[in-house]
């Protein structure tokens, strides 16, 4: 159920999208508060 095409293993693809998520999620609740 990967988005991108799998050019390693399937494990690294997932931490890739939580590290991505993670990011995300502290930017747009920085973001506000940095205002």
């Amino acid at each position: 159920m990967d988005v991108f095409p799998r050019a390693g293993p399937g494990r690294c693809g997932r931490i890739g999208a939580m590290f991505a998520q993670q990011i995300q999620n502290w930017w747009w609740t920085a973001l506000p508060a940095a205002h």
